[in-house]
């Protein structure tokens, strides 16, 4: 009686850890099974076994695990822009990190764009095409077989000062980025239905 116990104790763990994961257009990521849907929403189940409906036009992708997937899902999952109005789970300020690398790289404010801080992810995107601009311009006279006299200087001087806000608004996305989703989580907490824990790891799968 005592090893079907602990059987059956291992089996529910299993089930536990490999749940379904289920990714939303703002990239909130995190572990549910799949109960239902229908055309409208998708039912989930969470680990704490409180069931949810999730609008499809919410949902990017689903990762089945425990589930089978079922071929309506690319129907009803779309690539349209909506923006997302369920709160599931804190943002990930790993998953920010990396996206200020890449695409964050060659989209200037892509990790605060997922911290849903708009504002300073257009300031870093506009500092970014007007860095690319003055770079472009001055570059095409640099390169022109042109005598160098002080207008050669100043075209120098516009092209570094563009290379600097194009490094430094790169780079200011990649340190503050994190502290824009602790900002988010924050001022979101009560509304998360997993929470954040003391060591600021959530249910999110990496």
């Amino acid at each position: 009686m005592r090893r079907l116990m602990i059987f059956f104790a291992l089996f529910f763990l299993f089930i536990n850890i490999y749940s379904d994961t289920i990714i939303l257009k703002d990239e909130q990521t995190f572990e549910a099974d799949v109960i239902s849907f229908d055309s409208y929403y998708l039912i989930i189940k969470l680990p704490d076994n409180q069931e949810i409906s999730i609008p499809w036009n919410e949902v990017k992708h689903i990762k089945h695990t425990t589930t089978a997937k079922n071929w309506m899902e690319d129907i009803y999952i779309t690539s349209d822009d909506v923006t997302v109005s369920t709160l599931v789970a804190p943002l990930s300020t790993d998953i920010a990190f990396q996206k200020s690398i890449f695409p964050g790289l060659i989209i200037h404010g892509a990790g605060h764009f997922y911290a849903k801080d708009q504002d300073t992810g257009f300031m870093l995107l506009s500092m970014e095409i007007v860095s690319v601009l003055l770079m472009t311009i001055s570059f095409s006279e640099i390169i022109s077989p042109v005598e160098k006299d002080q207008s050669f200087n100043v075209t120098k001087v516009i092209f570094y000062s563009g290379l600097a806000v194009f490094g430094g608004s790169w780079l200011y996305d990649l340190i503050f980025s994190s502290g824009a989703v602790q900002r988010y989580n924050q001022e979101n907490q009560d509304k998360f239905l997993i929470k954040e824990n003391k060591n600021n790891e959530n249910s999110v799968r990496q």
